[in-house]
């Protein structure tokens, strides 16, 4: 979702698996990076509290995931400066993205008005409609601070979710973001597809590794 670059790692930071314990940092540092993305620009509009939108938005899929082990952090001093979640295949939050359900379902209904969750609905159908129906890993969440980004954080973080999945397994990620699409072309994804999310959304691109 969010603009990083594929530079080098940078040094200062390091990338591990995140634990219950950080879930308020993982919340944080998400809301912070994907809050003016295309994707929630579309969902939230000019929220006046757009950051903690995104952040309650988030935090039932982030929870889950992160309680699964396959959330990974990228901590520099102490801080949290970007964070990746993953589904992967096995039992699945009910709030996990490619469900039959919206992310934070529920959380919406209190965000937003009943007729533009209509809407943000009809669109993540067009979305779901991208996801292979063979098992494979999905790439739901990637974030860094965006003082932090262009340092090679974000590809940190997604080598180090790639390297958690057997190598057999495909995985998959969806992006509104150009430039991110070509990040993680440049990690060995390719693209398969693209489409818009309803009448009024971003289009919504498509990759896969291997």
């Amino acid at each position: 979702m969010t603009v990083h670059g594929p530079n080098e790692p940078d040094a200062t930071a390091h990338v591990r698996r995140a634990l219950p314990t950080d879930l308020p940092a993982i919340r944080a540092v998400l809301a912070r990076a994907l809050a003016p993305d295309p994707l929630m620009d579309w969902i939230f509009g000019p929220h006046p509290r757009r950051e903690a939108a995104v952040a309650a938005f988030l935090w039932a899929p982030v929870e889950a995931y992160t309680h699964a082990g396959s959330v990974w952090l990228s901590v520099e001093d102490e801080r949290a400066v970007g964070a990746a979640a993953w589904s992967v295949p096995g039992p699945q939050p009910p709030t996990a993205d490619g469900g039959t359900d919206l992310p934070g379902r529920s959380m919406l209904d209190l965000l937003l008005p009943e007729d533009h969750v209509a809407l943000v609905r009809a669109g993540f159908e067009s979305m779901h409609g991208q996801l292979p129906d063979e098992p494979h890993a999905l790439l739901h969440l990637l974030g860094v601070d965006a003082d932090r980004r262009g340092q090679g954080i974000g590809g940190a973080l997604i080598e180090a979710g790639l390297a958690a999945i057997p190598a057999d397994l495909p995985a998959h990620v969806n992006t509104t973001v150009e430039t991110n699409a070509r990040l993680y072309e440049a990690h060995g994804f390719v693209r398969v597809g693209s489409v818009r999310l309803g009448d009024t959304g971003p289009h919504m691109h498509a990759l896969r590794h291997p």
